[in-house]
């Protein structure tokens, strides 16, 4: 099976600053960037298993959801034909992901 490329939604890179700021400020850098580098391997293996999650329709159309470092979630839509993943959006902690990803639609 050919790998799709994971691409981000612009503002996933301040999905990640922030979850990043968040742990560190309660349990220190260390910790802080293990659970990145969790995000990132989830995020790596969208390139191998495109398919995964839970289809969440309700929330627009083709939208896929995973956890990710135990408390997070991972929000995605893939396009077969470009074989590629858009990484919607990650939330932390029980952050709202639902009103993130539908905004950035």
């Amino acid at each position: 099976m050919t790998a799709y490329r994971v691409l981000r939604h612009p503002d996933v890179a301040v999905d990640l600053f922030d979850i990043v700021d968040l742990i560190a400020e309660y349990a220190g850098v260390d910790v802080a960037l293990r659970k990145l580098e969790e995000i990132e391997a989830t995020l790596r293996g969208l390139a191998q298993m495109p398919h995964i999650g839970s289809l969440r329709h309700d929330i627009f159309p083709d939208l896929r959801a995973i956890p990710t470092a135990r408390k997070g979630v991972v929000s995605f839509v893939v396009d077969d034909d470009r074989k590629e993943v858009l990484v919607i959006s990650i939330t932390y902690a029980g952050a709202d992901w639902i009103s993130r990803a539908g905004k950035r639609r």
